[in-house]
């Protein structure tokens, strides 16, 4: 019989995509989810991840195991909780649009396994949430920060693009370039390189709803973008170049909570779990 424990380890690197995340996930080291993976291979006889630039790439075995056994674990894991008769809390999360949430996946898987009582739920309002991914500079009035990370702006090119071997670009280099717009993102106007130089912008060459869009048009080759650093992260389709500017050109990137017991301890144990680069 494949232990409780052996499996989780497994669903924690299947939803998250490194051996790392998911011992965070577990609160465990990584060799020890490492040596339960190979176990759980030889046991089954096959490979369940192959490893790539992106992650862990699941196997045709991987996907199956998963899909059998994974609303099995979480209801065997939350079965203490449950019996206990714990009534069950709401969460309500806002992710804004220029941030993507796969960073913070190992944190909310950790919540997951560690409070099974918790629902989840996303909302628009960043006001009304209890936790918020976002920049230092979006934070909701009467909400509490904390800082993860703070990463410069760098310019996003298809992986074709005539300026994707310049080892880094500057103002002049883009300014004819043309530019994905970002209206929902606070630094987009001041990033603007066709605004910085004339004044006005002389119209988007396409526009993007959130960043993860953003991408996938940059992508396909409709245009370039200032994105954050950390978004060419496992993309192999586009290329981040350093943005060379004379003013500091980075965000602040962190999680806002609601000034209550509830939400501040949540917050704290998303970031202990999610120490960003």
């Amino acid at each position: 019989m494949i232990e409780l424990t052996t499996l989780r380890y497994f669903a924690g690197a299947f939803e998250t995509g490194t051996f790392s995340q998911a011992a965070r996930a577990n609160e465990v080291s990584q060799p020890t989810v490492s040596a339960a993976i190979q176990k759980l291979e030889q046991r089954l006889g096959g490979a369940l991840f192959l490893r790539a630039k992106s992650g862990l790439q699941p196997t045709p075995l991987a996907i199956r195991l998963y899909h059998d056994t994974v609303e099995s674990v979480a209801h065997l894991s939350s079965l203490d909780q449950r019996l206990q008769t714990q009534p069950q809390q709401r969460v309500r999360i806002h992710c804004a649009p220029d941030v993507l949430l796969q960073s913070f996946a190992p944190g909310l898987n950790a919540l997951r396994w560690k409070s099974p009582d918790l629902t989840f739920a996303f909302t628009d309002d960043p006001l009304g949430s209890d936790l918020a991914f976002l920049s230092e500079a979006c934070v909701p009035a009467g909400h509490g920060f904390i800082l993860l990370t703070e990463e410069p702006f760098c310019v996003a090119l298809g992986r074709f693009h005539p300026l994707a071997r310049a080892a880094g670009l500057r103002l002049e280099d883009i300014v004819d370039q043309a530019l994905i717009h970002r209206p929902y993102c606070p630094d987009a106007d001041r990033l603007d390189p066709a605004a910085a130089k004339n004044g006005a912008s002389p119209g988007p060459a396409a526009q993007a709803m959130n960043d993860a869009q953003l991408l996938d048009l940059v992508a396909a080759g409709l245009g370039i973008a200032l994105v954050p650093r950390s978004h060419g992260e496992g993309r192999e389709d586009i290329i981040l170049r350093p943005f060379i500017h004379p003013e500091k050109t980075s965000r602040r990137l962190g999680i806002s909570y609601r000034k209550s017991v509830f939400a501040s301890t949540l917050a704290k144990q998303l970031a202990d779990t999610n120490p960003l680069p």
